[in-house]
């Protein structure tokens, strides 16, 4: 075969190649986001059902303290705290604990136990979430605009007789719905 009709078919094909229109398609793609009215406990990144409500603790008194005992939940040092979005419907329900009896939240150090109260208010203020009630309604402590507030749950302890000394516990259960 002849070099130069090697190198004109060559030329003719890339010629052939080089004009040759690349297909092309287009069409449309939905893009799309829902976003809901909610809270965030403390900047969690727990899942939603696993959620750390902190440690509530009263500290140290002799058994026969004579002032009310008051706590707040705090994690690492830190109130417990929830950021809402503006217009979040908060309802907070608070389990009645792993010692309640008669209508009593006890907190358990072997077979003795000391009465305790929570509040959506400190001092023993405002609404009690009572052993064996509802959610409470607290759509209005989230900020106007939405924002970070502490977690309406505050404990409360008053003087009780007979108190031994030990280390007392229990655990609640916090359920969040907005």
């Amino acid at each position: 075969m002849n070099p130069h009709h090697l190198l004109r078919t060559g030329l003719l094909a890339g010629l052939l190649l080089a004009g040759t229109a690349q297909a092309q398609v287009s069409g449309t793609m939905n893009v799309q986001l829902t976003l809901e009215t909610g809270c965030i406990v403390s900047g969690s990144t727990a899942a939603l059902d696993a959620v750390n409500f902190g440690t509530m603790n009263f500290g140290i008194a002799p058994t026969l303290f004579g002032n009310n005992l008051e706590a707040q939940s705090v994690i690492g040092g830190n109130t417990v705290q929830l950021n809402c979005s503006d217009g979040a419907d908060l309802n907070i329900q608070v389990g009645d604990g792993q010692n309640s009896d008669s209508g009593l939240r006890r907190m358990i150090d072997g077979g003795n136990y000391v009465q305790y109260q929570l509040f959506t208010q400190a001092g023993g203020n405002g609404t009690e979430y009572t052993v064996g009630g509802a959610a409470i309604d607290l759509s209005a402590s989230v900020p106007s605009g939405g924002g970070a507030f502490n977690l309406p749950i505050y404990g409360f302890i008053a003087p009780q007789a007979g108190l031994l000394a030990g280390t007392y516990q229990d655990t609640v259960t916090v359920t969040l719905t907005f």
